[in-house]
């Protein structure tokens, strides 16, 4: 058991070695160093386009959806926004959001 421990333990400190021995000559090294790391880089692109593309299809449908903003100040707004079949006019400054009205039907259509 000793021996074994011993034996592990000298794999553990020289890796170099080992991975010299395993390792063929030449640029098959490199290439079995380069492939793996683009394929993850292609991985991770991947997931990313796909994690774009489903927030833009998530975001389309919902419910909330802005009809317009309109700057009055440096960080104030006015927001026309359609809310599950009603239309609010929303102040939004830095520190709140405040309901400045609720349009009726007849007014959507204007």
């Amino acid at each position: 058991m000793k021996r074994l421990l011993r034996n592990v333990m000298a794999g553990l400190s020289w890796p170099s070695v080992a991975l010299a021995a395993d390792t063929p000559a030449g640029g098959s090294l490199w290439f079995g160093l380069l492939l793996p790391l683009i394929a993850v880089c292609a991985a991770l692109v991947a997931w990313l386009w796909w994690l774009r593309k489903g927030q833009a299809l998530r975001g389309s449908g919902g419910p909330l959806k802005v009809v317009q903003a309109l700057a009055v100040g440096a960080r104030e707004r006015v927001v026309v926004v359609d809310a599950q079949e009603r239309r609010l006019v929303l102040g939004v400054t830095a520190q709140r959001v405040e309901l400045i009205a609720e349009l009726r039907r007849d007014d959507n259509a204007k």
